[in-house]
C-alpha cells in the first residue's frame, strides 16, 4: 500500500510539474503530497483561465494560447489535404465521374 502512495504522489507531482510547464491551470490539483484535492470550491472558469466578455448574460472565453495554435495546425493541414485531394482528382471535380469511366471504356477497348 505504501508503494501504491509513493507512485501515487510521484504521478501527482510529474502531472503538476508538467500542467505549471504547460501554463495549464493547477488549483484543482492540490499539493503533490495531497490525494484528495483541494478542498476550497471555486468557480468553472474554462481553458480561458476566466477572462471572457459577457453580453446579456451570455460569457464568451477567449480562447488560450494552446487553442488558438492547435486550430492554426489543424486549419493548415485541413487546407493541405483539399488542395492535395484537388491535385489528383481535378477532372473528377470539373467533369465529374464521367471522364474516369470514359477512361476505363477506352482502355478496355484497347485491349
Amino acid at each position: 500500500k505504501g508503494e501504491e502512495r509513493r507512485a501515487a504522489m510521484a504521478l501527482r507531482a510529474f502531472a503538476s510539474t508538467a500542467a505549471k510547464r504547460l501554463g495549464l491551470r493547477t488549483s484543482g490539483l492540490g499539493s503533490p503530497g495531497s490525494l484528495t484535492g483541494s478542498t476550497r470550491s471555486s468557480t468553472r472558469t474554462f481553458a480561458s483561465g476566466g477572462k471572457g466578455e459577457t453580453y446579456e448574460g451570455v460569457t464568451i472565453h477567449h480562447a488560450s494560447n494552446w487553442h488558438k495554435f492547435l486550430s492554426q495546425g489543424f486549419g493548415g493541414v485541413m487546407w493541405f489535404w483539399i488542395f492535395y485531394r484537388l491535385r489528383h482528382d481535378y477532372e473528377t471535380f470539373l467533369f465529374g465521374h464521367a471522364a474516369h469511366f470514359e477512361h476505363e471504356i477506352a482502355h478496355d477497348s484497347e485491349h
